[in-house]
């Protein structure tokens, strides 16, 4: 019997991510920017699932060059990463 694997090429690092097969809403609800003004704890189930995640860096990372606008990325609000852009670049 020969097994049929995937090649390395087209693994991702979203192949290793806790969110993998997760309700999108929990990251990316629809009425995002009204909740992140609201609810002190928006964002807190799907930061949970980021939290142990193993390719959490890779995510945010991803996030931040990609310029994502919305959603829970490597454990951060879209406020959140644009707070984390600024900081870096006043560091630099």
């Amino acid at each position: 019997m020969m097994l049929m694997t995937r090649p390395t090429s087209l693994v991702s690092w979203r192949d290793f991510a806790n969110c993998k097969g997760a309700d999108p809403e929990v990251f990316h609800p629809s009425d995002e920017d009204e909740l992140a003004d609201l609810a002190p704890d928006y964002g807190a189930e799907a930061k949970a699932i980021c939290e142990a995640c193993p390719v959490l860096e890779v995510c945010l990372d991803h996030a931040l060059v990609s310029r994502e606008k919305h959603g829970i990325w490597g454990g951060l609000s879209a406020r959140e990463r644009r707070r984390l852009i600024r900081r870096r670049r006043r560091a630099s």
